[in-house]
């Protein structure tokens, strides 16, 4: 059966809302929770011209955890470059899979200039930043199952590095991307593979083969289907369209394949590189509407291409309403 994600925008929202969001999301049914791992956000104002945020997701998901449940949370997505090191993540990892066991995961990618520029650090080449992620998957995972770990690394080191508290095996790594190297790298070192902005066909008939490609040389994996598939929908549901429009505006910049490898990491600049994606690109790309169906369809066409889990990230101005529709409507169609 499909799963369903909530994702929780530190950008879009305050901790505080993000916190309250979430709760409704489990009340409504949604198997897991997904927020963003970002230093600056993508953009600086939001559609309505007011300041954007920025939250820490660290900080938050103790709290976001103790506030719920059942519902799965993780990073959608943390970028291990140049800021963090992997054995602080798997400190952190261990520590959540500790308190609030089975509910824990990671989501992985090779990140953007935002996080690591402003911190004055190099914003280096995508195929270093393939091998950093990889390396760090190793890390991780060599830090859950042994004691007292040295490694020595093209990137990083251990030296006798132990993690005393946690669980003896790292909790689910999911793998982003869109192309096929982070795929391959989800079928071999990963739990799962995540993606956003593909098509359902790009998906099936190019992501997914690279990640069989990947399990073929895996020591972990042994079947396609071990590996969970995920994709993030953005959307917007209002009872306008243009109230459902307007939060989507700033989001136009990640339309722009060339801002995700460019050192460009002031929101500012970054908004101003979105002016010139028209509101008909964005509607290509985002569900925006008011019709609870078109959420239904564009969930079906990404179970039929073969997805596990389908992630709404959700830009609506009334999240409750969102989440009503969700459980009125959407869930009920894949029982």
């Amino acid at each position: 059966m499909v799963e369903f994600g909530y994702f929780a925008s530190l950008e879009e929202f305050s901790p505080a809302d993000c916190l309250e969001q979430v709760e409704r999301a489990e009340r409504a049914g949604f198997d897991s929770a997904w927020v963003n791992d970002h230093f600056h956000p993508w953009f600086d104002r939001l559609g309505d011209g007011s300041p954007a945020h920025g939250g820490n997701c660290w900080e938050w998901l103790p709290a976001a955890l103790e506030r719920t449940d059942d519902i799965r949370m993780g990073t959608g997505v943390t970028a291990v470059i140049n800021r963090y090191h992997p054995a602080n993540v798997a400190h952190r990892l261990a520590t959540l899979a500790e308190l609030y066991p089975d509910r824990v995961f990671l989501g992985l990618g090779t990140g953007e200039a935002l996080n690591e520029s402003p911190l004055g650090h190099d914003w280096p080449g995508y195929g270093e930043r393939a091998r950093r992620t990889a390396e760090a998957i190793r890390i991780v995972r060599r830090l859950f199952a042994e004691e007292f770990v040295d490694f020595d690394g093209q990137f990083w080191t251990l030296d006798g590095a132990n993690l005393y508290t946690g669980p003896d095996a790292a909790p689910p790594i999911h793998v982003a991307g869109n192309g096929a190297t982070a795929a391959r790298m989800a079928g071999d070192l990963g739990d799962g593979f995540v993606t956003v902005y593909e098509t359902p066909e790009s998906a099936r008939e190019e992501l997914f083969p690279a990640v069989e490609r990947g399990v073929a040389k895996s020591d972990r994996n042994e079947r396609p289907e071990d590996v969970h598939r995920t994709v993030h929908l953005h959307v917007s549901y209002a009872e306008t369209d243009r109230a459902a429009l307007e939060p989507c505006l700033p989001w136009r910049l990640t339309l722009k394949p060339e801002v995700f490898e460019a050192d460009l990491a002031d929101p500012r600049e970054l908004q101003r590189h979105a002016e010139d994606v028209s509101e008909a690109e964005l509607r290509e790309t985002f569900v925006i509407t008011t019709d609870p169906g078109d959420l239904v369809d564009a969930a079906a066409a990404y179970v039929d291409a073969g997805f596990d889990e389908v992630v709404f990230q959700s830009s609506s101005p009334d999240q409750t309403a969102f989440c009503e529709v969700f459980e009125r409507e959407v869930a009920p169609s894949f029982d």
